[in-house]
């Protein structure tokens, strides 16, 4: 199976809950286990101008080249505003298309990043500058690679920014499936939401994740694609978070995506989407199963 990265992708934001580096743990850890070798990697190349236009403003799109934002501006994305950080999401939403187009050829790939479904067309919000997500629907859908898609945001914050892209769009069903009391704080609309009080565990988890699941692939949309957000902060060890899954249930929850993707013989691609525990290696561990789980399922 083969998996987007770039070595571009550990930036320098300080002291932050986002450990930046865990997309090249993730990577070292999977090619220490045998899993992926360097042949298995696609280099994330910087998305083009024109895919960036699909989704975000022009007005947006010029102050992403100048670097050029306002204090309040930055203080919504809860991340330091620098080049590096802005290449840095340029890239990624180059990294979502070629997974996608990955995808497409093999049933499966996974991006070892992305995931930033908070950007709005005009602007960015927690932690997330450029909508990866959707720019790379956009894009295949421009290109007339695909027509209709799916995506299934299983991270623990509600995917605000894709609802309001895709809110009138019949051609893309977006699901959403997050803590209720969390960021961000005012919820827009998804095609289905599921919202979760403090402290759900596996049980409910997964069960409200089985539903769902009929309800998106229940033969009467066709799709072409699964975009699947398969974040790791619903677990318990997460700090910015207030779910308590179990490393074993997030393990189930991903397996159950892909044996549903499958039996619908839908093509899927990851991005892993957020995690902000105290030890790194908890959220390395996680996304590596994530990865593990998508190569059972090619």
């Amino acid at each position: 199976m083969k998996v987007v990265y770039s070595e571009h992708y550990a930036i320098g934001i300080g002291q932050h809950p986002w450990h930046t580096s865990k997309y090249a743990r993730v990577l070292e850890r999977l090619k220490g286990q045998g899993v992926i070798t360097d042949q298995d990697v696609i280099k994330a190349q910087l998305a083009d101008d024109e895919d960036i236009l699909r989704v975000h403003t022009t007005e947006f799109w010029e102050k992403l080249q100048a670097v050029d934002f306002s204090a309040a501006e930055i203080e919504r994305l809860e991340i330091p505003l620098h080049q590096a950080v802005v290449d840095f999401f340029w890239r990624t939403a180059g990294g979502s298309i070629q997974a996608s187009e990955q995808a497409l050829k093999d049933g499966v790939c996974v991006h070892l990043g992305g995931g930033f479904h908070h950007a709005f067309p005009d602007h960015g919000a927690g932690f997330c500058l450029i909508n990866d997500i959707a720019v790379s629907l956009r894009s295949l859908q421009g290109r007339g690679l695909i027509k209709r898609a799916a995506v299934i945001d299983c991270d623990l914050h509600q995917g605000d920014g894709t609802a309001w892209i895709f809110r009138n769009d019949p051609t893309v069903f977006t699901f959403s499936m997050h803590q209720r009391r969390a960021f961000p704080y005012f919820k827009e609309r998804n095609s289905l939401d599921v919202e979760l009080e403090d402290g759900t565990g596996d049980e409910e988890y997964l069960a409200a994740l089985a539903s769902a699941l009929e309800i998106i692939l229940d033969g009467s949309r066709p799709l072409d694609l699964i975009h699947y957000q398969a974040g790791a902060d619903p677990s318990a060890k997460d700090t910015l978070g207030g779910l308590k899954l179990s490393e074993a249930g997030l393990m189930e929850r991903d397996r159950r995506v892909f044996a549903a993707a499958a039996a619908a013989q839908v093509p899927v691609v990851v991005t892993l989407g957020g995690g902000y525990p105290v030890d790194i290696e908890d959220v390395v561990r996680i996304h590596t199963n994530t990865v593990l789980a998508a190569l059972a399922y090619r």
